[in-house]
């Protein structure tokens, strides 16, 4: 039975392949979308929980994440069942999701911080259990650096048009039914509960797992050395950084978006639709920056982006309030070069994670899982920090919307740009020392693990 769940050494995943395996973006955006942008607004506005416990859950609950992955990640490398290593963690989690979902997502009359907190860790260990085992079996499925690309790149591909699927659900009920946020959310909530159990169906159905070296499963008795041997190499540590960087700018953002332009901006009404606009671009262009990808070393790439980020990010503070046009413009901009560094940072990742497959290691979940871990904590860190500014300068809930001075208007804008500019310089800092191929790990490294 096994068996029929294996694939060829050899062969690449077709374009229906490529596109199935892909769809659980289709979850993990149908939330990580929601708890970037929505929630900590929803939560203010309408629960009206104050900016300094929304920062404080978001970083618990990013902590959790990264206590409960290295043990989800290193128990799907090292324990096969009859139906393969990873998708007995799907059919776990989708429930997980479901359950969480119908707590964060809807307002009940009991909602409380303490039920939206229990929501949130169940949410988020069945994120957790599905995107983890995930993200190893995609390291695993290609086997060249070609098919990583292709494979990385249709992932993050998958991943923007599924933010745009995401966001077109409340953008349509903001312009064409006028509804407020909490209704938005709502039916995100109900988007994700109908889409969840099919997705993983799916991807069961259709997508097999590669065969198993006999014995490597052996080499993963040592948790903890494994994780020490991939973070011994130095090209996963500068890959680390980049993704931290990323991670917190992305927060930053996602975090003040609907303040910004609700308060700061004085479009309130338009938030949903705005990020529509910005993720359209990045639809058409991550394709662009595939293909680029195979002719253009990683380092170049991600020299573009962060340059990008360090030059367009201070035009927010130059945009004038009211004035729908040039915000469109300044967000078009800002979406030129979206998700190209999350598509040359695990690609790179892909690259150490199949070194160590040379070697006789399985270890993709666990290598997938030490990039996953960095970037939640760098989120979870950069939501905090702004929320808790914000509340510090006696900004709160509705006050970031409605009524806002222009003196926090200002602190707003300076808060969603600095973060990017701080990023963009770094990243170009840190990539100015990595060497061309630094994240090409040497496999003798973590050959001896076990």
């Amino acid at each position: 039975m096994r068996a029929n769940h294996q694939k060829r050494p050899n062969e690449r995943l077709s374009l229906f392949g490529l596109v199935v395996f892909s769809s659980p973006m289709l979850i993990m955006q149908a939330i990580e979308v929601p708890w970037r942008t929505y929630l900590p607004s929803l939560f203010a506005t309408q629960f009206g929980l104050p900016l300094g416990a929304i920062g404080a859950l978001f970083m618990a609950i990013r902590i959790f994440d990264c206590a409960v992955e290295p043990a989800i990640a290193w128990a799907s490398d090292r324990f096969p069942t009859r139906w393969g290593h990873r998708r007995p963690w799907l059919v776990a989690g989708a429930p997980l999701i479901m359950l969480g979902a119908t707590g964060v997502f809807f307002a009940w009359p009991w909602t409380s911080l303490f039920s939206v907190a229990l929501a949130c860790l169940v949410l988020h260990l069945g994120y957790v259990m599905l995107v983890t085992p995930h993200g190893g079996w995609g390291l695993e499925l290609a086997r060249d650096a070609d098919e990583r690309l292709r494979i990385s790149g249709g992932k993050i591909w998958f991943g923007v048009a599924a933010t745009l699927a995401v966001l077109l659900l409340p953008s349509a009920m903001e312009r064409g039914l006028g509804m407020d946020l909490k209704g938005q959310v709502a039916a995100l909530g109900v988007a994700l509960l109908i889409l969840c159990p099919l997705v993983v169906f799916l991807v069961l159905r259709f997508t097999p797992e590669p065969d198993l070296a006999p014995g490597r499963d052996a080499q993963l008795a040592n948790p903890l050395r494994l994780y020490a041997g991939l973070l011994s190499a130095p090209g996963l540590r500068s890959v680390l950084l980049l993704h931290a960087l990323s991670g917190f700018a992305q927060a930053v953002g996602g975090a003040v978006f609907l303040f910004l332009v609700d308060g700061a901006l004085g479009l309130k009404g338009w938030g949903s639709t705005l990020l529509l606009l910005q993720t359209a671009v990045a639809l058409v262009t991550t394709p662009v920056w595939a293909k680029l990808g195979a002719r253009i070393d990683r380092k170049t790439l991600l020299m573009l982006n962060y340059g990008w980020q360090l030059v367009t990010a201070p035009l927010i503070l130059l945009l004038p309030s009211g004035m729908l046009a040039p915000t469109i413009a300044f967000l078009l901009l800002r979406g030129l070069f979206a998700g190209l560094d999350f598509l040359a940072l695990r690609t790179m990742v892909s690259d150490i994670a199949r070194d160590s497959a040379a070697a006789g290691l399985q270890c993709g979940a666990s290598c997938h899982s030490v990039s996953n871990i960095t970037l939640r904590l760098a989120m979870g860190v950069g939501a905090w920090l702004v929320l808790s500014l914000l509340s510090l300068v006696g900004a709160e809930g509705a006050a970031l919307t409605t009524g806002i001075t222009t003196e926090g208007g200002m602190i707003v804008r300076a808060a969603y740009a600095l973060p990017s500019m701080f990023a963009g310089a770094m990243g170009l800092l840190i990539l100015g020392w990595m060497q061309p191929r630094s994240a090409l790990a040497k496999t003798a490294r973590y050959g001896s693990v076990a």
